[in-house]
């Protein structure tokens, strides 16, 4: 026999949802009008997260088909110069590379203080004085200001020698453009600008430091050139400024530039660049992207910062010819920059003797031109012989803060790695 049950729907237990949506019992209109108000919250709550999600799945997707560019190079090799041909990319950045800056002043005070200090303590010094002694001794609260800000961005030391990296990401910049700490640090450094300018301007001191064969030219002492300009209360960072600013990164920077294209036309117009930091340590976290953009200073005369038995120049050799013969990066366009150019012409001009640094170099002309075809062939030589199959050389010479030839090739490097992924894409 079949039994047959009715369900009686109006306000029947068999329906799971009816406790929960019916209103409370001996609701008034106040508590009713606030129910519905909240639940009108949390919808909206709601349909802002699918927002969120959705768009974040969107942004995935379009990286999926963006170009991608590993950017690598020794530290110091001049990277964040490639990032300036987007314009406004620094904008919302100068306030904390004004701490860079001071920052890299304040480096450069250290080393010259040092110096001057060093030859004070020798048993017979000639070219400083007590009047030297008495300068440094004023400049300690500048100094100092450089522990300040180090332990601001990075509260521990990290890796060998108690460097100081910052983390990726833009926390570390947050923080230097908006600490009351960081502020006071400016205060400090621009009550003393006059003194410190007196120092840097002193004879006996440039004196001293060619002696000792002390060069700050070539990093951050570049703005001891510069101490009034960038000390004056109302600094603001300019383009040039922010690329000659040094600051160690630990870790792989993510940057995302959009492109303008043509009206109507296809595929990626937009692009991701991936900044490895250039300490040896730091290269296993290569990955296989559309191109590499390597960057390196002919700095033949130079040794490593974190191991100084090591050429600069060798290292690059080396890790250039990792990259060229690795079989997992085969597919990806190489692209070599020969960065600094002009410090290279500036060395020259000084008198640098290439052969005495490099001995294969041998009789060649000892000029800007001789040093760039020699050593453009030698690495062109390494990417013919290592690479796993044949491809397209591609090479450039750069000046670290020359803006505008900077963004011509990376304008060049982009269209070409355009054109190899529409052509794989089978769109052209």
């Amino acid at each position: 026999m079949v039994t047959t049950i009715s369900r009686v729907r109006s306000g029947s237990l068999d329906d799971p949802f009816a406790a929960h949506l019916a209103p409370p019992e001996g609701e008034t209109a106040e508590e009713r009008a606030l129910r519905i108000a909240a639940a009108q919250d949390a919808e909206k709550t709601s349909r802002q997260i699918d927002e969120v999600l959705a768009q974040s799945e969107k942004l995935l997707n379009k990286k999926k088909r963006d170009v991608k560019i590993l950017l690598l190079g020794q530290s110091e090799s001049g990277k964040t110069s490639v990032y300036d041909f987007t314009p406004q990319y620094f904008d919302s950045e100068r306030a904390a590379w004004r701490m860079v800056v001071l920052l890299n002043l304040i480096g450069s005070l250290r080393v010259i203080v040092d110096t001057i200090r060093t030859e004070l303590a020798a048993p017979e010094f000639s070219l400083v004085s007590d009047i030297h002694r008495q300068c440094c001794n004023e400049l300690a609260p500048v100094l100092r200001e450089e522990d300040v800000l180090n332990a601001l961005i990075s509260p521990s030391k990290q890796l060998s020698g108690g460097e100081v990296y910052v983390r990726p990401g833009g926390e570390w910049k947050t923080i230097l453009a908006t600490s009351e700490v960081a502020q006071n640090t400016a205060s400090v450094v621009v009550s003393m600008r006059d003194e410190i300018d007196t120092l840097w301007a002193d004879a006996a001191v440039r004196e001293l430091l060619e002696k000792k064969d002390v060069s700050l030219r070539d990093g951050g002492g570049y703005f001891m050139d510069d101490v009034m300009r960038v000390t004056a209360p109302d600094y603001v960072p300019t383009d040039s400024d922010i690329l000659r600013a040094r600051i160690k990164t630990m870790g792989v920077e993510e940057h995302l530039f959009e492109k303008e294209s043509a009206l109507g036309t296809r595929g990626v117009k937009d692009f991701w660049i991936y900044d490895v930091p250039g300490s040896r340590g730091s290269r296993a976290v290569w990955s296989v992207l559309q191109a590499i953009v390597f960057l390196t200073p002919l700095s033949f005369y130079e040794v490593l910062e974190e191991d100084n038995r090591v050429n600069r120049l060798e290292d690059s050799v080396v890790l250039w010819k990792e990259i060229c013969a690795n079989a997992l990066l085969e597919n990806c366009q190489i692209i070599l920059f020969f960065n600094k150019m002009d410090i290279l012409k500036a060395k020259l001009r000084s008198g640098l003797i290439i052969k005495e640094y490099v001995p294969s170099f041998a009789e060649r002309e000892n000029s800007y031109a001789g040093a760039t075809g020699y050593f453009k062939e030698k690495f062109r030589a390494y990417h013919k012989r290592t690479s796993p199959k044949p491809r397209s050389f591609f090479y450039y010479e750069t000046t670290a803060v020359d803006t505008r030839s900077t963004a011509k090739i990376i304008g060049a490097v982009h269209e070409e790695i355009f054109r190899k992924h529409l052509h794989q894409s089978i769109l052209i």
